[in-house]
């Protein structure tokens, strides 16, 4: 190879002072970063530390304190340090701010860039490495590390070649790798005059809220620069990432704007004095146009007016976060509907939205299957006890369809049996309008109302289960379930040789991973989840044993948007916020403060226990009578409404999201509500 026309001498002299970059937000891995760095280092001259402490992430107490004392002492611990400097930012300013501020204080000719939550395990001859940046007239030599590794870029056949003549053994990739391309921000040696001016320009020209190494790659790309900008990689790997086990060890998640950083506080709901009728002008007149063009006003039955307090309750909402949304008029309720149970982490949540920025600019459906179908169902796997193979879907009805086909197909009859709700598909909606009767003849629907209906329910297992393919259950909401009543089911199934099926899409994530099955020990033949599965993104899902499920693959069970990546990133993200420790046991103890002081109160006012279920789920009943309890119910969320407080007239839900504060709001307002109600007959 030509020699470059600016080479620089081989190695360094005791004097060359060379600067570190580090844009950090103050977590304590810095120090992890810099010790393992500068004992594995070998370097004849000295360096110049620069460190941007970024306020993205919240951390432990004293964590920050702790980091800005380990800067300050960092020259008298390392005599190779000669000056620290520190710029701590008032706000968040994100990757491409600290990195303009950390280049306008960049001085020398060579510079080694290190996040703060890597560590170097092996040695590093920086002084050979300089040597060979010049002499093999290249940008950037990446520090080889296992988190690149791990995935194989290295190792597969023709993605990499040695560089042969170099001091330290180097490698460079060719054009089949994922990785060609890129100036990685990970720990690096690189010339300042070619690195420094091509990231920020391409920090500065393109897309804001895309990856930034993705960011850097394209204009790479756009600029014909690749010959240019030559990057080579350390053969030997000498770090690995400790940033993923800060984040899993706090709960994090990625931040990526500043709007966007970590789980905000609830915006208040104030309301004027005496709590006036509600203005809904623009809803009413929304409603009217909708009317015009769309059949039933709404693409969803359960969000039609007459299912809340038609006339006395928003009609349009237009925007949420946490846990309070603002209808098209400009008020503002805290949400106890949180979009029929699918907005599980309430809404604009930092996992969900980070991941949908970051992950935009990479397309939402590709021609042939993603990695990220893959992981996904590796992840949900991993999640939920039981789970070995998982087909993914749309919705709720399609995963109940397409299990009901699985069983059908592998016991070879046609009869299922249902107990609740599963979507308006044929042969799950029972008799309907529109509904063929030989399809209705082949779903027998079944009440769970009381607990003679549970007994009812069993003796037709076990009356019919020879000829049933599937029993399909979905709880009531108005009752918890007896175990034994589940373990009974289960038996049937199992001396009838029919699959039960538990329907989890409100219950999955709400009572546990895998809902009402998992919760009460009960196995499941196949699991249908959807609404908390992905966060409120759509996607439905269907999960089991991988022998039973290996006979999706003989069937024609297929969607277009089944592999669509937005959705199931966004799942990925909301398994990690699931896993959290205490996740259950917060949304248990939030539903029960709620029914509880919601239920002091309706006793008091003579109404008895009125929130009735499952503690995280709790299920309006205002009167054992059916129509007693919708006019009752009509009130009552009318007058909830405009108190600042949305419920439905049956189940509601709450998310971790919700606050301690905001549950006594509401069992404040729902006591002002409830004498009112007691006089509806």
């Amino acid at each position: 190879m030509a020699a470059s026309t600016d080479r620089r001498p081989s190695g360094g002299s005791p004097d060359e002072l060379i600067d570190i970059t580090t844009t950090s937000v103050g977590r304590d891995t810095l120090a992890v970063t810099y010790r393992s760095f500068l004992d594995q280092v070998s370097f004849r001259g000295r360096f110049r530390v620069l460190v941007t402490i970024d306020p993205a992430y919240p951390l432990r107490p004293g964590e920050l304190a702790a980091t800005r004392d380990f800067l300050t002492r960092l020259p008298r611990e390392h005599p190779q340090v000669a000056e620290v400097v520190v710029e701590e930012l008032p706000r968040q300013v994100g990757l491409q701010g600290a990195l303009s501020i950390l280049f306008a204080h960049t001085t020398s000719q060579v510079g080694v860039h290190l996040e703060d939550d890597w560590e170097f395990t092996a040695p590093v001859d920086l002084d050979a490495l300089i040597a060979d940046l010049y002499e093999q007239d290249c940008t950037q030599i990446v520090f080889g590390n296992a988190h690149v590794a791990r995935g194989g870029t290295f190792e597969r056949p023709g993605e990499s070649q040695p560089v042969p003549g170099t001091r330290v053994e180097l490698v460079r990739l060719t054009a089949t790798s994922w990785a060609a391309n890129y100036l990685p921000l990970c720990p690096h040696l690189h010339r300042t005059d070619r690195w420094v001016p091509m990231v920020a320009r391409a920090l500065a020209l393109t897309d804001g809220l895309a990856c930034p190494d993705e960011r850097v790659r394209e204009r790479v790309v756009a600029e014909a620069a690749t010959r240019r900008h030559r990057v080579l990689w350390t053969r030997s790997v000498v770090a690995r990432d400790i940033g993923r086990q800060w984040l899993a060890a706090r709960g994090g998640h990625r931040s990526l704007t500043a709007a966007h950083t970590v789980r905000r506080e609830p915006e208040p709901v104030t309301r004027p004095l005496g709590n006036p009728p509600l203005r809904l002008h623009r809803s009413l007149a929304m409603r009217a146009r909708a009317e015009t063009v769309i059949p039933g006003m709404t693409q969803t039955y359960q969000k039609r007016p007459v299912n809340f307090a038609d006339g006395d309750y928003p009609v349009y909402l237009e925007r949420g976060s946490g846990t309070v949304v603002w209808d098209v008029d400009g008020n503002a309720y805290v949400d106890f509907v949180l979009a029929l149970g699918a907005a599980t982490l309430g809404y604009d949540h930092p996992a969900v939205s980070n991941t949908l920025r970051e992950r935009l600019g990479r397309g939402v459906l590709l021609s042939l299957p993603a990695p990220a179908e893959v992981t996904a169902a590796e992840e949900l796997a991993a999640c939920v006890p039981g789970v070995e193979a998982v087909r993914f879907l749309k919705s709720g009805a399609e995963a109940c369809s397409a299990a009901v086909r699985l069983a059908r197909h592998r016991t070879g009859r046609d009869l299922v049996l249902l107990a609740g709700y599963h979507g308006w598909h044929d042969q799950l909606a029972g008799p309907s309008a529109g509904v063929p009767a030989v399809a209705a003849e082949l779903g027998r629907r079944y009440e769970l109302r009381a607990d003679a209906d549970d007994e009812r329910f069993l003796e037709a297992v076990r009356r019919d289960g020879r000829r049933t393919a599937a029993v399909l259950l979905s709880t009531p909401y108005h009752r918890v379930l007896d175990p034994e009543f589940l373990r009974a089911l289960r038996d049937a199934c199992d001396q009838a040789g029919c699959l039960l099926v538990c329907d989890e899409i409100v219950t999955g994530f709400r009572l546990a991973p895998g809902g009402l099955a998992e919760a009460y020990g009960v196995r499941a033949d196949l699991l249908c989840l959807s609404k908390g599965l992905a966060a409120g993104m759509p996607l439905a899902a269907v999960a089991g044993r991988r022998e039973v499920m290996a006979d999706f693959a003989g069937l024609r069970v297929s969607t277009t948007f089944g592999g669509e990546l937005l959705s199931l990133e966004v799942m990925k993200a909301a398994l990690r916020e699931y896993r959290r420790p205490g996740y259950y046991e917060r949304l248990a103890a939030l539903g029960r403060r709620l029914r509880d002081g919601v239920n002091a109160h309706a006793r008091a006012a003579g109404l008895g226990d009125v929130l009735v279920g499952y503690d995280p789920m709790p299920c309006l009943r205002l009167a054992a009578d059916p129509a007693t309890h919708e006019r009752r119910a009509h009130r009552f969320v009318a007058e909830l409404a405009r108190r600042g407080f949305l419920l439905r007239r049956d189940v509601n839900f709450v998310s971790t999201v919700h606050t301690e504060g905001q549950i006594d709001q509401a069992v404040a307002a729902a006591a002002e509500a409830l004498p009112p109600v007691r006089e509806i007959r």
